[in-house]
């Protein structure tokens, strides 16, 4: 088997091992020492965790005690110690392929991250039945996250292998996108890049389509809002208490009365709300943990200071406590036109083994409909003169993004990862051209 038939064979491991190790947002231990060994073994430098993450623009950040029951839990999977130690308290990974002498001509993102969410053990599940379902409680990749890594992986491995690149690509793997808290944290590896581009599975386009230039990325808020109140006897005494479960009721109710905008989509949801411990005793505390979103970064702050209003008018009516903190934001964004018109038709040039095309179906726009903090970096690359895309990648899907049962065609895969290694190899020999 040469090189690229070894590659080509890693693909489906690599995202299956992954998928087996899901890890949420900040706490991708193993996840982080996994994909940095897969690089070292491939002759690269990769930096991790405290080397490349800063620590004081995480947001969302578990607790002291999560992340490092995550460190012992990675520990005890495996993890690289001389690795873990490098990491310290962070996750992440960021590598240069290519002559280090040379600039950095293009920088691509793939995230970690797994969800909160309890993954399906159905027979029909094939993750179950192929005995590569999350081993971790509560924790599972029900968005794809597993194959961008593994194409991460195999494009660096690819670049490697081939004929040396004229100039340097980044490869960021990206820790807590979920939630959109990672990529700022990040965003001092993009410095001076021209081109940034990310991919995401999936996404409602069915194997075998590519989609080069999504537009209408929402800019989005996570928030997390704490009701505090009094306890006191429901029966014997009620009128001594300060119900934060009723204020937090009262509030998720408001949020979701809030009018939307004329000129564009918005969004509110509410998707965790609890409080109190017994049915006979007035709830002191409260939690409400919601997002707006946008197709406008002044729709979205102007949605979330509204929310704001919401939220402290009703702890207000009932004589609550509320704190309220922002958990996770990204801007909205667009792919630069003439940047996807490009990478359209690199993908439209490429042909199987067999001289068909290597897609049936290429398109250089597609609306998001969602937020993603691929855009932190799209931004920023787009401030300094620079292009940036976010691209699809079809995956016909067995259920939906973020539901317990979903999987994806890993077919996709292959034809993924040759167009980014001709997108990594043509973009690299464009000596002095920073605009396509």
């Amino acid at each position: 088997m040469n090189a690229r038939d070894d590659i080509r064979a890693a693909l489906p491991r690599w995202r299956q091992e992954l998928h087996a190790h899901a890890e949420e947002g900040w706490t991708e231990f193993w996840t982080t020492a996994r994909v940095a060994a897969i690089l070292h073994d491939r002759g690269l430098a990769p930096r991790v965790g405290a080397e490349v993450i800063n620590r004081t623009a995480r947001m969302g950040l578990p607790s002291a005690q999560r992340l490092a029951a995550a460190r012992r839990r990675a520990r005890s999977e495996g993890a690289d110690e001389a690795l873990l130690h490098r990491m310290g308290d962070c996750t992440g990974v960021v590598v240069d392929v290519g002559p280090r002498e040379t600039p950095v001509a293009l920088a691509l993102r793939f995230d970690l991250d797994a969800l909160p969410l309890t993954e399906s053990h159905a027979p029909e599940h094939a993750p179950a039945a192929g005995g590569y379902a999350s081993r971790h409680a509560g924790q599972c990749h029900a968005c794809g996250h597993d194959a961008h890594t593994a194409l991460g992986l195999g494009l660096a491995s690819l670049l490697q292998t081939g004929p040396e690149l004229r100039q340097r690509v980044r490869l960021l793997f990206q820790p807590a996108e979920e939630g959109v808290r990672g990529a700022a944290a990040m965003l001092e590896q993009m410095r001076g890049i021209p081109r940034f581009l990310a991919v995401h599975i999936g996404l409602g386009l069915p194997t075998g389509t590519l989609a080069t230039g999504a537009a209408g990325l929402m800019a989005s808020t996570k928030f997390d809002a704490v009701f505090g109140g009094r306890a006191a006897h429901a029966a014997k005494a009620p009128q001594q208490g300060r119900d934060a479960l009723k204020g937090a009721a009262t509030a998720l109710l408001g949020l979701h009365e809030l009018p939307r905008y004329g000129d564009g989509e918005s969004r509110i949801h509410v998707g965790e709300l609890r409080g109190g411990g017994a049915r006979n005793v007035v709830a002191d505390r409260a939690v409400l943990r919601g997002e707006t979103r946008a197709v406008t970064c002044e729709m979205s702050d102007d949605l979330f200071a509204r929310a704001r209003d919401v939220l402290e008018g009703a702890a207000a009516m009932y004589g609550l406590d509320c704190r309220i903190s922002v958990v996770g934001q990204a801007p909205a964004a667009a792919s630069d036109a003439a940047f996807a018109a490009r990478l359209a038709t690199l993908a439209r040039s490429l042909r199987t083994e067999q001289d068909r095309p290597l897609f049936a179906q290429v398109q250089e726009r597609i609306d998001m409909g969602a937020s993603d903090d691929a855009a932190v970096f799209m931004r920023a690359v787009q401030a300094e003169g620079g292009m940036a895309a976010y691209a699809i990648l079809g995956s016909s899907l067995k259920a939906g993004h973020h539901a317990p049962n979903f999987d994806l065609d890993e077919a996709c895969l292959w034809p993924g990862l040759l167009w980014l290694e001709a997108v990594c190899r043509t973009l690299t020999s464009d000596e002095g051209d920073t605009t396509v």
